[in-house]
């Protein structure tokens, strides 16, 4: 029995846009105009014989088997579904530097699913970190998030910006073509998005996950900055 790495578990979604297709001139773009979320990452990563092997490289503190096995635990893929540890085991991955695991705590923060409170900026902490992993679907993310609000401002340049990096690293071009053509009578906003777009690819260019996790913190309810951080396990000494 051969298990799959998580990143082959989830093939790229491609994003549908939500908006139809208006004509209009100088009038603003409309507040639907966003890209709908990527839900997944595509390929690569490890694979594990079977089970226990896979539950051994996680007890070793394996981020990537930890990730694995969390999204096993949110499918109930092979194992009885446990959305507690899932979550436990992906933190502890993104922890670690998995971008995946960031990645699918994002989505996790952004629909408010397997226990975890609805938080869009608390989400887009975590796509932040799964772009400094390498996850191209995470900065296409972070586009949708300013195309439609959700977390942040409303600002459809920088969306432009973060679009257009998430289609250099392989992430579908669809998303940024259509928001082209939507503010196509603002070359203002194409000029800075643009801009934006080499800046963003120069800020990530030698970054890691860690820089931009927020602190530690329970994910069954909303982020708040005044809560106490959860303490940091002590180091185990040989």
């Amino acid at each position: 029995m051969t298990f799959l790495p998580l990143r082959a578990f989830t093939g790229l979604v491609l994003a549908s846009l939500l908006w139809p297709r208006p004509s209009w001139a100088a009038s603003p773009a409309p507040e639907t105009a966003a890209p709908q979320l990527l839900s997944r990452t595509g390929g690569g990563g490890e694979s594990w014989a079977d089970l226990p092997e896979l539950r051994a490289a996680v007890a070793r503190g394996n981020p990537r088997a930890q990730a694995q096995l969390g999204e096993m635990l949110l499918r109930g893929d092979g194992v009885p579904r446990d959305d507690q540890e899932a979550v436990r085991l992906l933190e502890a991955a993104a922890r670690s530097g998995h971008g995946g695991a960031a990645f699918r705590l994002g989505m996790l923060l952004s629909r408010g699913q397997a226990g975890v409170a609805e938080d869009p900026e608390r989400a887009l902490a975590y796509f932040r970190a799964a772009a400094a992993g390498g996850e191209a679907e995470a900065f296409f993310n972070i586009g949708a998030a300013y195309a439609s609000a959700r977390g942040v401002k409303r600002d459809y340049a920088e969306a432009l910006g973060w679009l257009m990096v998430a289609r250099q690293r392989g992430a579908d071009a669809g998303a940024e073509r259509a928001l082209r053509e939507q503010i196509r009578s603002r070359p203002t906003w194409i000029a800075t998005g643009e801009k934006r777009a080499v800046e963003i690819a120069a800020e990530f260019k030698d970054r890691k996950v860690t820089d931009f996790l927020p602190p530690p913190a329970p994910l069954d309810t909303r982020y708040d900055p005044l809560r106490p951080v959860l303490p940091t396990l002590p180091t185990r000494r040989p």
